[in-house]
Order: C-alpha cells, then structure tokens, then sequence
C-alpha cells in the first residue's frame, strides 16, 4: 500500500473517530504529495468546518471547485457555508451497517418527502419507524422522510405488533432516492424461529468501501468504490448503484 494511501485511510479514521486536528494534519499530508487531490481537499475542507475555521473551510471548497466546478460534495458544503447552514458531521459508526443475513435488510423508501427535507437528511442517522394503515413510515426527528415498501410494512407491522423491535438508520439519501438500513434488535417469544426478514444473497463489498463516502456526506448507493488514485466520478455518470 501507498504512502499515499495510507494517509487516505489515517484521515478517514480521523474523522470517523472526530479528531478534526489529526484529520488536518493527515489530508494536509495527501496534498503535500499531490496538491490537486480533490477528495482530500474536501475532507480537509470539512474538519476545518468541525474545527470552526469557516474562513478556511471556505477558502478549501473554493479550491475545489476551480479544480472540478461540478463536484458535487465541495458545491454541497459551499452552499451550506455560503447560507449559514449547520455542517454538522455524518453520524457514523463501522458496526452500523453489517449485514446478518435473516436480521438486516437494506431497503429503499417509497413515498418519499420533498427535496428541501432530503438534502437535510446525513447517512447514520437515526430513523423512527411508525405503523400506519397500510405502510410503516420512516421518521427523522420528527420529520417524514418517506415509507417502507406495502409488503415489507405490511411484514413487519405483525413482527412490531408481536413484540419484535428494530433499528432503522439513513444509509444513503439524495433527492431522488432515500436507502435506510434495517435491524431487528429484539425478537419476541411469539416469533422465535421466524426470519424478520427472509435470507438472499448478498452483494454488498466490505463496509470499508462505505468510508470515504460517508465521511464526505456522498449519501448514495453503495456498490463500486473509487479510490483517490482512480479517476473521480461524478453524480452525474454514475448510475443509482454506484459510489465514488
């Protein structure tokens, strides 16, 4: 592994542990080696908001975008800074999102709230999920975010309703889809020996490869993971189940 990348990883873990200073100090590092390196740019650009140099933050994204004018994570975090909107770091944690076959399930919603609540919405974060007539709906803060599909709602409302618990949380979100990640925490006596959700085969990669987009608030899809030596993706050629 590079010197390169293995700055790469420290600054990832950096910033997933919240020390904003050594996640400066490590993309400070990356750039030393290869100045135009956008994705460290951002993760630099984004502890400098969690250390409350906006000045600096700013003068960062900007950078960014005379090296890529459509790179959409330094346009996201400009906007917010340029608005006086909270930049509040992605809530995270590597056991968030593993997947145990019969107990997880990742999903994404139907009905789904407007683009002004979706661009709100951080991966990790914490879902409410409520009963309804005919659909369980998911909840953030209060907040409708959008709904589990008929059937899955209508499979876990009598999990819910025999006592089964479950853990909801944001694992992907832009305007145009939100995908929430599924864990049954608690399984009542009445459903004992019945699968919350049936098993199928999985195709997800490592939670590794989540990381990087997590850290730099991407919220999409997880399939294909780019590294900061291949050629940047944008948004805008990739597909709804790729990831830069």
């Amino acid at each position: 592994m590079s010197v390169q990348a293995d700055l790469r990883n420290l600054a990832i873990k950096d910033a997933k542990n919240g020390d904003w200073k050594q996640a400066v100090e490590h993309n400070s590092q990356i750039l030393e080696i290869d100045p135009e390196n956008t994705n460290a740019l951002n993760r630099l650009g984004i502890a400098y908001v969690q250390l409350d140099q906006v000045a600096k933050a700013k003068k960062t994204f900007k950078h960014v975008l005379e090296l890529d004018k459509n790179n959409k994570i330094a346009n996201k975090h400009s906007e917010k800074l340029n608005t006086n909107q909270s930049c509040n770091a992605p809530a995270f944690s590597r056991s968030h999102f593993i997947e145990e076959p019969g107990r997880t399930k990742t999903v994404s919603l139907f009905r789904l709230a407007g683009k002004h609540v979706l661009d709100q919405i951080n991966v990790g974060k914490e879902c409410e999920l409520k009963m309804k007539n005919r659909f369980i709906s998911v909840e953030v803060e209060g907040v409708y975010v959008g709904a589990l599909p008929e059937d899955l709602s209508f499979r876990l409302t009598k999990f819910m309703k025999s006592g089964n618990k479950y853990k909801c949380l944001i694992r992907s979100c832009n305007q145009k889809n939100c995908e929430v990640y599924l864990k049954e925490v608690f399984k009542s006596k009445e459903n004992i020996g019945t699968h919350s959700f049936p098993p199928i085969k999985m195709a997800l990669n490592p939670l590794s490869d989540l990381d990087e987009a997590v850290v730099l608030e991407e919220n999409i899809p997880v399939e294909l993971v780019d590294t900061d030596n291949d050629t940047e993706k944008t948004l805008d050629n990739v597909d709804s189940n790729e990831i830069e």
